[in-house]
Formats: C-alpha cells, sequence, structure tokens
C-alpha cells in the first residue's frame, strides 16, 4: 500500500516512477535502466535497505546515484550505511519530495 501510495504521489509531482518490492528486483532493474535516484524502505524481503544500499554504492554504475532510507523501526548502527538522506516514517510527503528535489539538484551541479 505504502508502495503504491508514494507512486501515485511522485507521478503527481511530476517524476516517473519505476518500483520493486525487493532490494534484489531494484538491483537487477537499475540495471537495465539506471534510475535518477533511489527512495528505499529499509524493511524489504530479501535484502533490507541497508543491505541494497551497501549493494547500490558497491556498483560503479550506481554508486553516484543518490539514495534515500525511510524506517519505520529503529536502524542500528547508521555510520555503516552509505544513504545520503534518511528518513524516520511516516515521512510527510511533502519533506520526502523537498528531498528528491534537493538531492537531484545537487547532482545536476555536479556534473
Amino acid at each position: 500500500d505504502i508502495l503504491s501510495t508514494y507512486t501515485m504521489l511522485f507521478e503527481y509531482s511530476g517524476f516517473r516512477v519505476a518500483t520493486a518490492a525487493t532490494g534484489s528486483l531494484a538491483l537487477a532493474a537499475a540495471a537495465l535502466e539506471q534510475p535518477a535516484i533511489v527512495v528505499s524502505d529499509f524493511m524489504m524481503p530479501s535484502m533490507d535497505g541497508a543491505d541494497l544500499c551497501r549493494a547500490w554504492r558497491a556498483d560503479t554504475k550506481l554508486q553516484a546515484i543518490p539514495f534515500i532510507l525511510c524506517s519505520a523501526g529503529i536502524v542500528r548502527d547508521h555510520a555503516s550505511i552509505p544513504y545520503d538522506s534518511f528518513f524516520r516514517k511516516p515521512v510527510p510527503i511533502d519533506k520526502l519530495i523537498k528531498e528528491v528535489r534537493r538531492l537531484l539538484a545537487k547532482g545536476r551541479m555536479q556534473e
């Protein structure tokens, strides 16, 4: 339900959205078409958001893409997770969209 809601709200805000239900599927999809940014939940089946983020950063083709991690639970050892931004859920969608725009603009300025 959250994935569908976020998809709808991001599309309404003008973003083109691709989704993946697991971290493994996200990596496979990114190999075919690299996204401009990633918004991931921490709790996912088979590969949690921290493991996805680490795998993302280890891939030379993906490592520069901004990564936002969201979690409703306690995430221990934040320092070992190489995300760009972290939000505790529930995340106000306006704050999340503002952060997505900020990270995308930051990336364009570095090019």
